[in-house]
């Protein structure tokens, strides 16, 4: 596959196949136009790990609409509060379908939890985990609490369950990147529980049990690269720890380098020839992943802040990927690839890919990235005759943030 060509790749255009006539008599005009919404444009910035997401979109719509059921309520209403968040902003209606969804999880779980129920639950949760993720104003990491929740219902119903099996797998993988993902926050933000510390007292949630849980192995249902992200963030050490220096650490670095090199990012299966688009940018986005994980292992696991021409490679690459995407709105790689910037040219390259990104998400990560990137590179600039210790950069500016802030 070639790149550099010019030719703008559409990673996911959604189209609203289903037709606004079949939804339920029971919904009132504004929340039929609000569902609308929701299947137009506030799902597009659902932070999935998969290529199509109008099938996932699908998904959801059934779990929301299959029945009157207090979870398929739950699902529905946190899709009301996500749609009325992007259509109208941060109103009352928010709140309000947002207790709702609450309320009716609450009243769901004093019942039997059967493979159905518990699948809104987690869609439930997520969708409350996103909303939270967009910027409603609150003291407390509550996307992860809502996160974490999602996770001890596939933890207490088996990874390996038949109900994870077919489109329960999408819901569990959906989980589980997220849950990746927050790892890479925990290192840096949540630093022996000091970031909670002073709030706790106004925690409606025990939030300090949320942030200390042990986040349990990947399933068989993640993406190869998942797995492998999930083993970089619980593998790397910190320079002041006992193993740090040893030939087992070594080798384990060098074992997990090359897992992560010898992935081959591979078109989707199930997509058409006319969705080429789609194909070739879920490519161009595995490749920008595996080379974001590449540079994070080389510089975190090292504690290295030097110059290398083989990271300097992988970041020119990265921006060609980036060139060639019309959209790339995930914010690890963005983050991990505006690191290594050190000139100006270099740093506005990496700005205009966040604010393309920003077009089409209003998540919360996207929006504090470019502040993020600007403060680490205030650092390298003010660090003229040395570098900078990588790790504690980062831990000095993610740490600063009151919420913990999520790189989906």
């Amino acid at each position: 596959m070639g790149f550099g060509s010019g030719t703008g790749y559409v990673l996911q255009r959604l189209d609203p196949s289903m037709a606004i006539s079949w939804f339920p008599t029971s919904l009132g005009y504004e929340d039929r136009e609000l569902i609308d919404h929701f299947m137009c444009t506030a799902s597009c910035t659902l932070a999935i790990f998969e290529p199509n997401k109008n099938d996932f979109l699908g998904l959801l719509l059934r779990l929301a609409l299959s029945d009157s059921s207090p979870s398929s309520v739950a699902v529905l209403q946190s899709a009301l509060a996500l749609s009325s968040f992007y259509r109208h902003g941060l109103q009352a209606s928010v709140f309000r379908f947002k207790a709702h969804a609450l309320r009716a999880l609450v009243t769901s779980s004093k019942h039997c939890m059967e493979g159905p129920t518990v699948f809104q639950h987690i869609a439930a949760s997520l969708i409350l985990c996103h909303l939270e993720m967009l910027g409603i104003p609150n003291t407390l990491s509550l996307w992860f609490c809502h996160l974490s929740e999602a996770k001890t219902l596939i933890d207490n119903a088996g990874l390996n369950s038949q109900i994870f099996q077919g489109e329960g797998s999408r819901l569990l993988n959906w989980v589980e990147y997220h849950m990746v993902m927050s790892r890479f926050s925990h290192r840096h933000w949540y630093l022996s529980g000091e970031s909670t510390r002073g709030v706790r007292t106004f925690a409606p949630v025990d939030q300090e049990s949320c942030h200390s849980r042990k986040v349990n192995a990947t399933s068989h249902c993640s993406h190869e690269l998942l797995r492998h992200l999930y083993n970089m963030f619980d593998m790397i050490r910190r320079p002041t720890d006992s193993l740090y220096h040893s030939d087992e650490y070594e080798n384990s670095l060098r074992c997990l380098e090359n897992k992560i090199s010898n992935v081959v990012p591979l078109p989707p299966q199930g997509i058409s020839d006319i969705q080429y688009d789609v194909s070739t940018g879920w490519v161009a986005t595995m490749d920008l992943w595996k080379l974001a994980a590449l540079i994070y292992l080389k510089r975190a696991s090292r504690n290295f802040s030097g110059i290398s021409p083989q990271i300097d490679a992988m970041v020119e690459k990265a921006h060609v990927l980036l060139d060639d995407l019309e959209t790339f709105n995930q914010a690890f790689p963005l983050l991990i690839i505006g690191c290594e910037a050190r000139k100006d040219e270099q740093r506005m390259r990496i700005l205009g890919h966040v604010e393309r990104a920003m077009r089409t998400s209003n998540l919360r990560s996207l929006h504090g990235l470019r502040i993020i990137l600007q403060q680490i590179w205030v650092q390298d600039d003010l660090a003229v005759d040395y570098q900078l210790d990588y790790l504690k950069k980062l831990d000095a500016i993610i740490s600063s943030y009151q919420i913990m802030p999520s790189y989906v």
